[in-house]
């Protein structure tokens, strides 16, 4: 909720302008304040320390060297974030991207891992206070009550282990509080949208405090327009979140938090819209497409943020919820050393939600998916100071166990693969061959890792950090494609029996069994296993000539473990897995404070050694056409460089700039395009990486009155062009955009209330999000319109 703080500029946390201090129950230092000032005075001409936690420890953001973001939560909510997924307007180097089934795709500084599966991993971890959310689709819901969000750059694999080549997010929760208070807020806006969020937070014994916060978003209009059906709308929004803290304390040297939390997501899912006609069928081409498809009214020159289309008897719908428990027990040991447990359950499903794909009006590829994913983790560390206040060190042990079960249901009456009769309406108008297919697998992943990190100070001014973590991680696969026993079709489902045939093989595939074919063209379940081990490590030297100057030069080993696809196969070699990726990160810069503290000054360079990217790609299979599968990258490069700062010219005035520019190259690799031919791929950038991303903020406070004050904001945020494919076909192009956002916000001096008039893309800007080929189509899926809307906060102390 909005706090009794000046409310600042989105972004502004980068360079550490904010009084957001460590949790409630980790006290940090105080706060630089200059002599004879206030801190409130200090606080509206100087640009205040920062202490964050993401390191496993507490420090000031300027202190610590390595390149991190941190946004408080009422900064946050200024600037219309909503969730992960919407972090790319505050943090240049970071992209999201739609896979086209559910699963967020996120890159950070060009590292990512645009993988489809629901079960996919990131190349970015997420956390929730520390409790590792391992894979991207447990990060779609809302955020919520948040005290604020650390976001680093770079490998992050000694403290953080789960697959952080890329960097790592970190969301830190309001902790309840040593006193009573509780707060709502309320809002309505665009496509008749209401939205609304409460706490409560306070005492309940002498050692125990508790925090409960709950959220809904719900829309009564979809924000997408049918561009065959004037007046048919998609995108109505219903999601629900609730979080509930306890903490205890039964003894002044322990501990213990408890964590339940969870969300569902109940909303229509977003549409794409047609770009091309590519028919799936590899035989008869464009002669094989559905006289709908055929007839369909392409826009590829859309530039309608609003424009999508889907099959109007689609029945589209997420169902999809998580909720995840944690436990964090704390024994002082002494006053230098102190035990940390981290024990979770996470649990993450999609109960048939319903995904419209392909663009068009008919059913050529939609999805439907019925998943779900286990996760179990411990943690248990030791951590301490060395000689005093020379130094610090961490050591620990970490284990986690996911299961994992996916089945991707495909529909496609209108499909090319129908070959000549189309559609489900009379029994003699069925599909010969196809109406649903799918692809189903069954993980299970095993790992575990010690670490060790630890810094010390060399010289006064000097300071050397080395840390290590060694990882052992074995994955058990079970999976293939086959055709539903309630497939609507006229005949027994033929293709897998032909492929068998015509590879030498004999197999009779009926439906319901598994079509997908071994080295012998025998059809079956494919099965396999993945055991891998690494050592990740880091080295960080830092240099402090004065107070407010830091420069630092690190080298990092990063890796993230390999894993399996759930994709639609014939051939059983495209279910084979991807190896693990290694990184290796270099990296130089520094962080000013200068002018009396009223100019925050960061940078940072870097250049990345990549070992075996992973990448979902394409092959053309002789039976189903184009089909993805999984492949590594031998070897390529990213190289770039960062800097962001932060000016007080005036009172109250405050006006922050950010930006990235990042070089991405493929150096040695040979696979398929998005059409399943051969191509070299050395010299190419890579996907859904844009060179230059860059933001803009400014906001001022006055006094309209003695009981008011106003605060107006503007935001810019540029990105870039890039491209959906490794080969950069120009159907696949991301095309660069620029997005204006402002706001107005009233409230009075002490901010019992705050009044905020908020609009985000207020020029409406056009931009695709991304671009896949699937069934008989290649689809766009496009950025939010412009939105507008007014909400009210309150706060009771």
């Amino acid at each position: 909720m909005i706090r009794t703080q000046p409310l600042l500029p989105a972004a502004v946390l980068l360079c550490g302008l904010s009084s957001t201090a460590a949790r409630a129950d980790e006290p940090a230092p105080a706060a630089p304040v200059e002599a004879g000032a206030t801190p409130a005075a200090a606080a509206a001409t100087k640009i205040e320390a920062v202490v964050v936690t993401a390191s496993k420890r507490q420090g000031y953001v300027n202190a610590i060297p390595t390149s991190i973001s941190a946004y408080g939560g009422e900064d946050l909510k200024a600037a219309g974030i909503e969730d992960t997924r919407d972090l790319a307007k505050l943090v240049p180097g970071f992209t999201y991207a739609d896979s086209g089934f559910g699963t967020p795709i996120y890159t950070l500084r060009g590292v990512g891992f645009a993988d489809s599966s629901f079960a996919a991993t990131s190349t970015v971890g997420v956390y929730a206070d520390e409790v590792s959310l391992a894979y991207p689709v447990m990060t779609k819901g809302p955020d919520l009550d948040l005290r604020r969000v650390e976001i680093l750059k770079g490998p992050q694999g000694t403290l953080y282990g789960r697959n952080s080549t890329g960097g790592t997010i970190n969301y830190v929760p309001n902790a309840p509080t040593p006193f009573f208070t509780a707060g709502a807020e309320a809002g309505f806006g665009s496509f008749g949208r209401f939205d609304a969020e409460a706490f409560v937070s306070g005492p309940i014994t002498d050692s125990l405090r508790g925090r409960f916060a709950a959220s809904t978003v719900n829309s009564t209009e979809g924000w997408q327009n049918s561009q065959t059906r004037p007046g048919d709308t998609l995108g109505k929004q219903n999601k629900q979140a609730a979080r509930g803290i306890l903490d205890w304390q039964p003894l002044d040297d322990f501990s213990l938090r408890f964590t339940l939390s969870g969300w569902r997501d109940g909303s229509e899912p977003q549409a794409p819209y047609a770009l091309a006609l590519q028919p799936q069928n590899p035989f008869f081409g464009q002669a094989g497409l559905s006289p709908a498809v055929r007839a369909y009214p392409l826009n590829p020159d859309n530039r309608d943020p609003r424009a999508a289309d889907w099959n109007p008897k689609g029945n589209y719908g997420l169902h999809d919820n998580f909720w995840l428990a944690s436990l964090r027990p704390v024994w002082s040991l002494s006053d230098d050393v102190k035990l940390t447990g981290l024990f979770s359950y996470a649990q993450v499903r999609a109960d048939g939600s319903k995904l419209p794909q392909g663009g068009l009006n008919v059913e050529d590829i939609d999805q439907q998916l019925f998943a779900y994913i286990r996760s179990y983790s411990g943690e248990v560390r030791l951590s301490g100071n060395l000689f005093t206040d020379r130094g610090d060190w961490v050591v620990g042990v970490n284990g986690n166990y996911d299961r994992q079960h996916e089945v991707i249901v495909g529909y496609g009456s209108e499909n090319s693969l129908n070959i000549g009769l189309f559609g489900s309406t009379p029994p003699l108008f069925k599909p010969i061959f196809f109406q649903a297919g799918a692809a189903k697998s069954d993980v299970h992943v095993r790992s575990g890792s010690a670490f060790a990190d630890g810094s010390l100070k060399l010289l006064d001014s000097l300071k050397l950090a080395l840390g290590v973590r060694y990882t052992q991680e074995g994955q058990d696969y079970a999976g293939c494609t086959y055709v539903l026993e309630n497939n609507d079709s006229i005949l027994p489902f033929p293709y897998f029996t032909l492929a068998s045939t015509l590879k030498g093989g004999n197999s009779v595939v009926n439906q319901g069994e598994c079509g997908s074919l071994d080295a012998n063209a025998k059809a079956g379940l494919y099965t396999g296993e993945l055991n891998e081990h690494s050592v990740s490590y880091r080295s960080v030297l830092s240099w402090t000539p004065r107070k407010d100057a830091l420069f630092y030069g690190s080298y990092t080993r990063g890796y993230k473990a390999g894993g399996f696809p759930t994709v639609f196969s014939v051939d059983q070699a495209s279910l084979a897995p991807v190896v693990q990726e290694r990184l290796d990160a270099y990296e130089v810069g520094s962080k000013l404070t200068l002018f009396d503290r009223s100019l925050q000054l960061n940078a940072a360079a870097f250049h990345y050694d990549y070992r075996n990217k992973q990448l979902l790609t394409y092959f053309r299979d002789p039976i189903f056409g184009a089909l993805q599968y999984l492949q590594n990258v031998p070897k390529s490069l990213v190289e770039g460089g960062e800097l962001s700062a932060t000016w007080i010219p005036l009172d109250k005035l405050y006006l922050t700039a950010l930006g990235s520019w990042i070089r991405t190259k493929v150096i040695e690799y040979q696979g398929l395009t998005s059409q399943g031919t051969a191509f070299d791929f050395a010299g190419q950038p890579f996907n859904y990486t844009p060179r230059l991303q860059a933001t803009l903020l400014a906001n001022y406070t006055f006094r309209l009155t003695s009981a008011l004050n106003a605060s107006p904001g503007l935001s810019f945020t540029y990105t870039g062009s890039t491209n959906a494919t490794l080969e950069h076909d120009p159907l696949f192009a991301l095309n660069g955009h620029r997005i204006f956002d402002a706001r107005l916000a009233f409230s009075p001096p002490k901010r019992e209330w705050i009044l905020n008039l908020y609009g985000r893309n207020i020029g409406n800007a056009f931009y695709k999000g991304s671009v896949i080929k699937l069934g008989d189509s290649v689809f766009a899926y496009t950025g939010a319109p412009r939105e507008i809307g007014v909400n009210l906060t309150y706060n009771y102390r």
